[in-house]
């Protein structure tokens, strides 16, 4: 038996494809929830002293592993979760913890009547996974409303960063692969909560009739391109539905890759490559991938 390594839990051998939206992928020796920062750093110094590589992951919404699983240990910070809210003269602080869901550090600020989120509504995974990839919608992104953060490191060592020391993108931002984001601080002003609301349920309405919600799926695959929505290339190049093992490209969306019941982490990635493949070959583009791929050889990020 090993020592009791967090105050969290840990389970080995875990089957990745159950802890990532696209319901693929290998194993991994350890997967440790930590339930606090302190335990963060425990958890990174135990794995370190093994010599274990590890990563950190949020909702795994935007994560392809392989079918081969990985080496050494995932951390999991879904289970710290705090939310506080600080009133100002002129707006309103909200610190969340980074393994909180998107959607609920949202409706929590709706519910309170506080805008500078809710365009972002709908968009899945955890606040952190947001922030790192600087995602957005409806000409929002998350970094707009974003103050600081506090960071951890490969060495556990954590930090308070403000926003003005981190460089953000389309869909990108300088935080790095061995970097986590345990918390975050965001200003948000007073508006109308009926407002909010409706513009939160009209972002839903439109995702769910756009978006192939039904199916496990790892969001948008590929960044947009020239200033253009990347399903329009993979749409012009004719691979809307394209198929390759159980892995599709969705009727629905075809920056959408969806799993149609028994696909392989080896077919999203094929068809991954093969799109691009297409693309470039048709029409001159190239696309970038928007999702994390985990564990291929040549394709790690």
């Amino acid at each position: 038996m090993e020592p009791r390594i967090i105050k969290g839990q840990v389970i080995r051998d875990a089957s990745m494809k159950r802890y990532t939206s696209m319901r693929v992928g290998g194993r991994v020796p350890y997967l440790l929830y930590p339930e606090d920062e302190e335990d963060v750093t425990a958890a990174v110094a135990w794995l370190r002293d093994k010599d274990h590589p590890f990563r950190f992951l949020g909702n795994g919404t935007n994560v392809i592993v392989a079918d081969e699983g990985m080496e050494g240990g995932v951390i999991r910070i879904t289970r710290i979760r705090h939310l506080r809210f600080t009133r100002t003269p002129e707006s309103t602080l909200v610190e969340a913890s980074g393994g909180l869901a998107l959607g609920s550090l949202i409706r929590a600020c709706g519910d309170r009547g506080l805008s500078g989120l809710e365009k972002l509504y709908g968009i899945p995974g955890t606040v952190g996974g947001a922030i790192k990839m600087n995602a957005g919608s409806f000409a929002a992104s998350i970094s707009d409303a974003l103050r600081s953060m506090r960071l951890t490191n490969r060495n556990g060592t954590i930090c308070s960063v403000d926003k003005k020391d981190v460089e953000f993108g389309y869909r990108t931002s300088s935080i790095g692969r061995g970097q986590s984001i345990l918390a975050a601080v965001f200003e948000l002003i007073d508006g109308d909560p009926a407002r909010i609301k409706a513009d939160m349920e009209h972002v839903w309405r439109e995702r769910l009739e756009k978006h192939p919600m039904e199916l496990p799926s790892a969001g948008s695959i590929f960044k947009n391109r020239n200033g253009n929505p990347s399903w329009k290339y993979v749409d012009q190049a004719g691979l809307r539905g394209f198929k390759i093992g159980g892995a599709c490209i969705s009727e629905k969306h075809p920056n959408f890759i969806v799993n149609t019941g028994n696909a392989m982490a080896s077919d999203v990635l094929g068809l991954i490559d093969a799109v691009k493949k297409g693309v470039r070959e048709a029409l001159g583009v190239i696309l970038e991938e928007e999702v994390e791929l985990w564990g291929f050889d040549g394709h790690q990020v």
